[in-house]
C-alpha cells in the first residue's frame, strides 16, 4: 500500500521534491539493515562507524599526549654543560654527598676506638689543655685515693701480727702503731704488713697496708710516712670523730681548736690545731659537706695543708 510520502512523490514542483527526500530515506534504511544495524538512521545522516575505529583515534589521541608531556619534561630539564640532563647530574651529587658523610661518620667511629683523625690538635695543645682540666679538678676537690694497688710481694705477710685494724685511731702524730716520719720499712715492721704502693714509687706517692683497714692510704713524701688519708670506712679519731660526723660535734669537742677555711668546690676544711709543742708541726683536717665530714687527714706542715700532699 502507498504512504503518504508515496503520495507527494508523483507529483510536480515542492510535492516532488518531498518525494524525492522519501526516497534517500529508503536508501539509508536499507544501507544500515545490510550492514547488520537495525535500528534506522536519522534522516540525513551516515551509518554508524565500527567501535575498531573508535578504539584507534583513542590510543593515537594517548600517543600524541605522551609525546607532548615528554617533549615538555625534556624542555624543562635542561643540560649542564658537560652535556648531561641537570636532574640526572643532581641525582648525582647528592648521591655523592651523602657517599663524604658516610666517610665522615666512619672516620668519627674509627676516633672512637682509638684511631687519631686527622684534625686531632698538636701535642702541645693536647698536653696544655690536659693540664689545665687537672688543675681546675684539683681546686675543686679533694683528692681521691682510690688508685689500683700493685701486686704484695710474696714476703706481704711476713711481718708478724697486723697491728692495724678499724679500732686504730688517727692520731696528729700518726695512725695506730704508725706514726710519721718512718721509712716504708720501718713502717712494715710497725705494721706487722707489707706497705704497697700505688702507683709508681717517686719522691712523694702513696702507700696502703696489705692487711689493714679499708679507705686508709699513707703518703710517702722524700722516703718516709709524712701523712694519713681517710676516705671511708669506720677508723676515728681518738675523740671518736669519722666519716659522718656532725659538723657541730667537732666545733663542741675542740672549740678554738678548729680553723674553718672553705674550699672552691663549696666544701669547707675543719683544720684542729693541736696546743701542745711538741705537736706545733702537725695537723687533722676535716673535710665537710653539708655539715658532716666527708673525709679527713693527718700529718705534718706542709704537706697535710694541700690537696695531694705533693704539690711543690
Amino acid at each position: 500500500p502507498l504512504i503518504a510520502g508515496d503520495r507527494t512523490s508523483f507529483g510536480s514542483g515542492p510535492a516532488r521534491g518531498l518525494g524525492q527526500a522519501g526516497a534517500s530515506q529508503r536508501s539509508l534504511i536499507t544501507v544500515v539493515m545490510s550492514q547488520g544495524h537495525y535500528e534506522p538512521a536519522p534522516f540525513g545522516s551516515l551509518p554508524h562507524e565500527p567501535p575498531r575505529a573508535k578504539w584507534g583515534v583513542i590510543i593515537s589521541a594517548l600517543v600524541v599526549v605522551v609525546v607532548i608531556v615528554g617533549a615538555i619534561l625534556w624542555l624543562f630539564t635542561g643540560w649542564d654543560d658537560e652535556g648531561d640532563p641537570v636532574a640526572v647530574t643532581a641525582a648525582a651529587e647528592e648521591t655523592e654527598a651523602a657517599a663524604e658523610e658516610t666517610g665522615a661518620a666512619a672516620e668519627a667511629e674509627a676516633a672512637g676506638a682509638g684511631e687519631a683523625p686527622d684534625n686531632t690538635p698538636a701535642g702541645g695543645e693536647t698536653e696544655a689543655a690536659t693540664a689545665s682540666t687537672a688543675s681546675a679538678t684539683a681546686a675543686a676537690a679533694p683528692p681521691t685515693t682510690a688508685a689500683a694497688a700493685t701486686t704484695a710481694p710474696p714476703d706481704a705477710d711476713d711481718y708478724g701480727p697486723a697491728q692495724l685494724n678499724a679500732g686504730s685511731p688517727v692520731t696528729t702524730v700518726g695512725f695506730g702503731a704508725v706514726t710519721f716520719g718512718l721509712t716504708v720499712a720501718g713502717a712494715q715492721q710497725a705494721a706487722g704488713t707489707a706497705m704497697i704502693a700505688l702507683g709508681a714509687e717517686s719522691d712523694c706517692y702513696r702507700v696502703v697496708a696489705h692487711r689493714g683497714p679499708e679507705g686508709v692510704t699513707f703518703l710517702v713524701h722524700e722516703g718516709t710516712i709524712e701523712r694519713v688519708d681517710i676516705d671511708s670506712g669506720p677508723v676515728t679519731t681518738r675523740s671518736g670523730v669519722g666519716i659522718g660526723t656532725a659538723e657541730s660535734t667537732i666545733t663542741d669537742l675542740f672549740g678554738d681548736k678548729i680553723r674553718s677555711q672553705p674550699r672552691p668546690d663549696g666544701s669547707t676544711d675543719l683544720v684542729y690545731v693541736p696546743v701542745d709543742p711538741g705537736d706545733r708541726n702537725y695537723r687533722v683536717v676535716f673535710n665537710v659537706v653539708d655539715g658532716a665530714v666527708r673525709s679527713f687527714k693527718s700529718g705534718k706542715i706542709p704537706v697535710v695543708l694541700t690537696d695531694t700532699g705533693c704539690e711543690g
